[in-house]
């Protein structure tokens, strides 16, 4: 948390992007956030996550910003103001 805090006080312009083996809806949003306040407070600082597990066999290097296609990169304040995952708008560019 410290890191995430400092680096958005120096950089405020510049995204913060997360990579987890997590899926952000199930497992973040759906019992990380209501068990660990932490985990609430960090994503306050968060812009971008990349959510799922790495699978070798999905494994594509013409993916943007992940390595597998099973991966998403999902805006964190939209996802939370909305309450269902955004992903990012410009995934396709």
């Amino acid at each position: 948390m410290p890191i995430v805090k400092k680096a958005k006080e120096l950089y405020p312009d510049k995204p913060i992007w997360c990579y987890t083996g997590y899926l952000f809806d199930k497992q973040v949003m759906g019992k990380m956030m209501p068990e660990n306040e932490v985990t609430s407070e960090l994503l306050k600082y968060i812009d971008y996550v990349v959510d799922g597990q790495f699978v070798e066999a999905l494994k594509d290097p013409k993916l943007r910003f992940r390595g597998s296609s099973n991966q998403r990169i999902i805006d964190v304040k939209k996802t939370l103001k909305n309450h269902e995952v955004e992903l990012w708008d410009k995934l396709e560019e």
